[in-house]
């Protein structure tokens, strides 16, 4: 019975606040000084967080994972709406990767090469034409997803023909969910997340 007593009282004093780990809210000024340190210049005002972001410590290290515009139009002509940028904590385990909004948004030459590749001849036919498909519609394939946290390999089915370094549309066996995945070889796509 006394063993009761203490495991029900340790518990309670494990979630009494101070306790536990403490949890410190990120605000709009560290991801702009953050996108500032990474060569973006960016005012507080400029940032919008789509969530309430939790860290283990009060001002961590924020790392820019990618930088993407909003909509589908290429960088340069959408940086005056608009860009969703992901980041995270340099340190693993700090914080969640997250996204945040920047309005008025000029990325420097390398980000803004990687967030208009997406969409750089996905849907241009021309493209197409003269490259062989090297993955059909149908094909069971493997999409791996990584970034310096973590890394997922997921078993999916291609929706849609594919050309290698063009991203085309995958879906689990069961085809709840459907990804993006850029086409590496006849069995092989590498995806983000």
């Amino acid at each position: 019975m006394r063993a009761r007593w203490l495991a029900v009282s340790l518990m309670a004093a494990m979630s009494m606040p101070g306790l536990a780990q403490s949890r410190f809210a990120l605000t709009a000024g560290q991801v702009a000084r953050a996108l500032s340190d990474g060569g973006i210049q960016t005012r507080e005002e400029q940032v919008s967080l789509l969530t309430r972001v939790v860290a283990t410590e009060s001002s961590p290290a924020l790392d820019i994972l990618s930088v993407q515009p909003l909509g589908k139009q290429p960088v340069a002509e959408h940086s005056s709406i608009g860009s969703r940028v992901r980041l995270g904590c340099h340190l693993p385990g700090r914080c969640l990767p997250f996204y945040a909004i920047v309005s008025g948004l000029e990325p420097p030459v390398g980000l803004a090469a990687t967030a208009s590749h997406a969409s750089a001849g996905i849907n241009n036919p021309a493209s197409k034409a003269n490259l062989d498909i090297i993955m059909r519609a149908g094909t069971h394939a493997t999409l791996l997803m990584d970034d310096n946290r973590s890394h997922i390999q997921v078993a999916v089915i291609t929706l849609e023909n594919g050309i290698a370094g063009h991203r085309i549309h995958v879906a689990s066996p069961d085809h709840k969910q459907v990804y993006v995945g850029e086409v590496v070889n006849a069995n092989l796509l590498r995806g983000s997340f």
